[in-house]
C-alpha cells in the first residue's frame, strides 16, 4: 500500500475529455471536496468518505476490498488529506477503501433499482499504490458498455505513510446513467476515497419555491427534501421541514400548481385543491418555544401506495407545510413551497 508523486507530474494532464455524450474528468489533484469538478456537499450529491468505517451509502457496491480503519492503523491509511480536519500534506487521520490487487482493482456499482436510476454524473479519488504505478480509470454505462478510460502515467510516490500530493480525482459525466466506475493500476494495492455522485433524478426534479411565513420566534419555516420522487425507488424520498417550533402540531399538502397568495399572513404557495397528509408534531427541545421543531415525510410511500391515482410518473406537485404557532396573529404557519416531479 504505497505510492505518492509531486503535484506537478500530472498538471499538464488535468482535462476533461469529451467522447460524445460523456465527458471524462482528470487526473486532477484533490486535497479536499472543494477540488471535485462537481458540487459534492449539496444535497443533491452523495460523498462516501468512508469516516464512518463503512462502505454504505445507498445503492453502491465494491467488487472487492474493504475500508481501511477494519485492517490497518496510523500512518499506512491514505485518506484525502482534509478527512483529518486539516490540510497538511498527510491524513493518517481519515479513513479510505483497500483492496490488495491494483492489477485486478476495484469496481463500484451503481443500483438503480435502490436509487430510482442511475447518477449522471460521478467520481472518485486514487490516494494510493505502488510505486511508480500508473492508474486506469474506467467507467461504464446501463448495458456494460465502455465510456472510456483516463490514464494517469507513473502517479505513484515512493511511500505508504498517507503522504497526498499524489492523490488524483477521475470523474465522468454521461446523461444517460452510469453504471459502473472501475479504478486500476500496475503495481501493488489500491487504495481509494471520495466515492462521490449525483442523486439519479438530478437537480431538476425537485425544486423549493415561495416564500415561508416568519414565525413568532423569528424563523422562517424551511421546506427542504432528500432523495428522489420515484416510482420504483426503494430509497425514501423525504420532504422536510426545519426551523419550525419545537412541540407543535403540523401537516403536508400539495396539489398540482403554483401559487404565492397571501394566506394567513403569509402566503399560500399550491394551487387548490389540495391533499392533505397525516399530522405530525414538530418535536425538537423540551423547553419554551424556540426553532429547533422539524418535519419530515416519506412521500414515496404516499407516491407507491396509489394514495393518489393522479400522483404517477409524469406529474410534476407542489407541497407545503402548515403548522400551529399559537402566539402568532393567525395561530398558525406556513413554509416555502417545493415543486417536484415524479420520476420512473
Amino acid at each position: 500500500m504505497s505510492a505518492k508523486a509531486p503535484l506537478t507530474v500530472l498538471v499538464s494532464l488535468a482535462l476533461a475529455l469529451s467522447a460524445g455524450a460523456q465527458t471524462l474528468y482528470g487526473p486532477t489533484p484533490y486535497l479536499s471536496p472543494a477540488d471535485s469538478p462537481f458540487p459534492v456537499l449539496t444535497p443533491q450529491w452523495v460523498l462516501e468518505d468512508f469516516e464512518d468505517g463503512l462502505l454504505n451509502v445507498p445503492g453502491v457496491s465494491a467488487s472487492a476490498g474493504y475500508v481501511t480503519s477494519t485492517h490497518f492503523s496510523g500512518s499506512i491509511i491514505d485518506s484525502v488529506d482534509a478527512d483529518d480536519g486539516v490540510i497538511n500534506g498527510a491524513c493518517a487521520g481519515g479513513d479510505s477503501y483497500f483492496y490488495g490487487s491494483g492489477g485486478v482493482g476495484i469496481i463500484f456499482t451503481f443500483d438503480a433499482a435502490v436509487l430510482g436510476g442511475l447518477p449522471r454524473k460521478a467520481g472518485l479519488v486514487w490516494t494510493d499504490g505502488g510505486t511508480g504505478t500508473s492508474v486506469t480509470f474506467e467507467a461504464f454505462d446501463a448495458n456494460g458498455a465502455s465510456l472510456g478510460q483516463v490514464l494517469a502515467p507513473n502517479v505513484g510516490d515512493g511511500s505508504n505513510n498517507g503522504t497526498t500530493a499524489e492523490d488524483r480525482f477521475f470523474g465522468v459525466e454521461h446523461a444517460a446513467g452510469i453504471k459502473q466506475l472501475k479504478i486500476r493500476h500496475s503495481a501493488g494495492g489500491i487504495e481509494v476515497d471520495h466515492l462521490q455522485y449525483e442523486r439519479p433524478c438530478g437537480v431538476s426534479a425537485a425544486s423549493i419555491y415561495c416564500t415561508a411565513k416568519t414565525n413568532s420566534q423569528g424563523c422562517a419555516p424551511q421546506i427542504g427534501y432528500d432523495g428522489c420522487p420515484s416510482a420504483s425507488s426503494t430509497s425514501a424520498f423525504r420532504i422536510t421541514c426545519s426551523q419550525v417550533l419545537n412541540n407543535k402540531s403540523g401537516l403536508m399538502f400539495y396539489g398540482y400548481g403554483q401559487l404565492a397568495a397571501p394566506f394567513q399572513g403569509g402566503f399560500l404557495c399550491v394551487q387548490p385543491p389540495t391533499r392533505r397528509t397525516t399530522i405530525q408534531s414538530s418535536g425538537g427541545n423540551a423547553g419554551p418555544d424556540d426553532c429547533s421543531g422539524q418535519y419530515s415525510f416519506d412521500m414515496r410511500n404516499w407516491i407507491q401506495s396509489n394514495q393518489d391515482p393522479n400522483l404517477v410518473v409524469g406529474a410534476t406537485a407542489y407541497a407545503q407545510y402548515w403548522m400551529r404557532d399559537p402566539s402568532s396573529a393567525s395561530t398558525t404557519g406556513l413554509s416555502n413551497g417545493l415543486g417536484f416531479t415524479v420520476m420512473p
